[in-house]
C-alpha cells in the first residue's frame, strides 16, 4: 500500500509538472504562426502571375491619386486606409517611406504590419507591397531588393 501511495504521489506530481507544457507549446506555435502571418512574402503576391498586365500597367502609368489604382486595393481596403488618414496613393507612398529600413525585408515587413493594423486584409497586402515598392524603386533605386524573390 505504501508503495502504491508513493507511486500515486509521483504520478500526481508528474501531471502537475507536465500539464502546463501543451499550453506553452500551443502558445509558441500560435506566436510563430502570427509572426509568420505578419511578414511580407512575395510568393504570396498574386499580382505577379494572375494580374501581370495590371501590375505592369501600374508601374508604367502616371501615379493616380485614387487608392484603388494601386493593384490589391479595392473598396474595403480603400475605406480602411482612408479611416487611417491615407486619402491618396501619394499618402500611401509617404507612409511606405516613413517605415523605411536599410534592410529591405524589414522594411516590407513593417509595411505589411502597418497595412494589417489599419485593416487591409488577406493576401492583398502582399500585392499592395509589391506594387508600391516596385513603383517607388523606379524613383528611389534600392528601395526594392530582387533577392527577396528567392531567385
Amino acid at each position: 500500500i505504501h508503495r502504491m501511495q508513493h507511486f500515486t504521489r509521483q504520478l500526481e506530481h508528474s501531471r502537475v509538472s507536465i500539464s502546463p507544457l501543451p499550453f506553452a507549446v500551443q502558445s509558441y506555435t500560435t506566436t510563430m504562426a502570427a509572426s509568420a502571418a505578419r511578414r511580407f512574402n512575395p510568393s504570396n503576391a498574386t499580382i505577379l502571375s494572375s494580374q501581370s498586365d495590371v501590375f505592369t500597367d501600374f508601374l508604367r502609368a502616371k501615379l493616380e491619386d485614387d487608392l484603388e489604382s494601386v493593384p490589391g486595393i479595392g473598396p474595403a481596403s480603400k475605406a480602411s486606409l482612408q479611416a487611417a488618414g491615407i486619402e491618396t496613393t501619394h499618402h500611401l507612398i509617404g507612409q511606405f517611406l516613413l517605415l523605411r529600413d536599410p534592410d529591405c525585408q524589414t522594411h516590407m515587413d513593417a509595411f505589411h504590419i502597418w497595412l494589417s493594423e489599419v485593416g487591409v486584409t488577406g493576401g492583398q497586402k502582399n500585392n499592395v507591397i509589391m506594387a508600391i515598392s516596385q513603383k517607388v524603386d523606379v524613383w528611389i533605386p534600392g528601395t526594392w531588393d530582387d533577392s527577396l524573390m528567392g531567385e
